[in-house]
């Protein structure tokens, strides 16, 4: 076998098994693929149960090898490589089932065998539309023994399954419709259509044109939505033995939703746009009123606001970006150290600042806090904790956890002085961090002297949640 060849063989039982609980809800049935390995042994590596009826097998059955004095009908389709349709009635929590196997082929070698066990209740008095829908299941089997579903259009694989409130119509060879079950006749009689729906060429049905067409006359399958009478409607469409399956469904509802979400993730994206322009002019009139400024304690001060200000102002930028209120902290840390370290040091190498470890994604308040901590943390660990050094590094970690997130500022500076108390010192920059990891993020901070200071930040990761209470 040819390396092309495994990959078909490999791309078609894929799409066997994409397609199993399909073939299960249409056919008010189990099934299972189970594939045939060196040993002579079928394997299941893949299984579905019905979400129509009651399940015949209880539980998932993959990665189980079906043993063959138990599975007769399987092994029997193996050797003849031909559907065997069992009469054996079993019994499973009081009730009887039958077993039939479909054996899946290669080049004339069966590689595998689609398992269907049927309890016999759904066999004994069918209705029509029981009838049409395991007949269409019967069909299907047949178009997957012998390859996968393609999509009529470009030949890529397709699978689907059956939804809540999907309707179905079975349309035959020449277009016309044959059965249509309530939930599809009420679909189309919302998208506009007048008459019966059985009987009518299904090109004349709204949307029929484009997604029910394609599939006449042609092997495989189309899915496609169409817009008709102010109405979305889904379509699924699958060329069968002798006929066409056709699921649809109306996604009007769901297709309204998401677009109110898109215009709402807009909306926020340019609320968070026009954040961030704020503070930056916040920040340039700060600027301005530093330069003039008289004493270089003013000069100071007004510094250190641009700082935050501009901190905050780095979150905004990636939410601008973001289709979801969350932030790669680690990127926004980057970018405030960054920040704060050029604005402090300029371009001199003497001093060092650098960003360990990973946050991943964090919500967009508490990565506003944080950015203010760093910023805060790093301009103290430089201008006091550096103060009496010619260089030195300062290192920001971070570090995630499965409820918390740890930040970690350490330089090796001077080290603490033997009276600093965190609870009594009257820096602004310690004060605002104080009150941004205790009351806004409810976190814990501690202080840790020796060679250098290290201050650790832990914030639970249900933070956002405990501040709406």
């Amino acid at each position: 076998m040819t390396h092309a060849d495994a990959y078909d063989v490999s791309a078609h039982l894929d799409n066997v098994a994409e397609n199993l609980q399909l073939v299960a809800d249409l056919g008010y049935g189990d099934v299972a693929l189970a594939i045939l390995n060196e040993a002579g042994d079928l394997v299941v590596r893949a299984d579905a149960r019905p979400m129509t009826a009651v399940a015949a097998v209880a539980h998932s059955r993959v990665d189980r090898s079906l043993l063959r004095d138990e599975e007769p009908e399987i092994y029997a389709a193996v050797q003849s490589g031909e559907p065997v349709h069992g009469d054996r009635r079993r019994i499973t929590r009081g009730m009887s089932y039958t077993t039939s196997a479909y054996p899946v082929c290669s080049g004339g070698e069966c590689i595998a065998v689609i398992v269907r066990d049927m309890v016999q209740q759904v066999l004994d008095a069918p209705g029509t539309m029981e009838t049409v829908f395991m007949r269409s299941a019967e069909d299907l089997l047949t178009i997957l023994r012998d390859g996968p579903l393609c999509e009529v259009a470009d030949g890529s694989p397709f699978h689907t399954v059956r939804r809540a409130g999907d309707g179905v119509m079975r349309v035959e060879s020449d277009g016309q419709v044959t059965y249509a079950s309530p939930n599809a006749v009420n679909i189309m009689r919302l998208a506009g259509f007048e008459g019966g729906v059985a009987g009518t060429d299904a090109r004349m049905l709204p949307g029929g044109t484009t997604a029910v067409a394609p599939v006449i006359g042609h092997t495989g399958a189309h899915a496609i939505e169409v817009e008709v009478s102010d109405r979305v409607i889904g379509y699924r469409s699958i060329s069968l033995i002798g006929g066409i399956l056709v699921l649809v469904e109306d996604v009007t509802e769901a297709r309204r939703r998401e677009q109110e979400i898109k215009v709402k993730e807009a909306t926020i994206r340019e609320v968070h746009h026009r954040v961030k322009n704020n503070l930056q002019t916040v920040a340039s009139l700060l600027r301005m009123q530093a330069r003039r400024s008289e004493t270089d304690e003013a000069r100071r001060s007004l510094a250190e606001a641009v700082e935050r200000v501009s901190s905050m102002a780095v979150v905004h930028d990636m939410l601008a970006a973001s289709t979801q209120e969350l932030v790669d902290f680690t990127d926004a840390a980057c970018t405030v150290v960054d920040m704060v370290h050029r604005g402090l040091a300029g371009d001199a190498d003497e001093i060092e600042v650098v960003v360990e470890g990973a946050s991943r994604d964090v919500p967009a308040q508490v990565a506003t806090s944080l950015a203010l901590v760093i910023a805060e943390l790093v301009h103290n660990a430089i201008e006091h904790g550096l103060a009496e050094s010619a260089g030195g590094q300062v290192t920001v970690q971070l570090r995630r956890l499965p409820e918390e997130l740890i930040l970690a500022v350490r330089d090796d500076g001077i080290g603490l002085p033997e009276d600093f108390d965190p609870e009594e010192g009257s820096n602004l920059g310690l004060a605002i961090v104080k009150t941004l990891v205790r009351d806004d993020l409810r976190g814990t901070l501690t202080f840790s002297g020796g060679r250098g200071t290290t201050v650790t930040v832990r914030v639970p990761l249900d933070a956002p949640a405990s501040r709406k209470g």
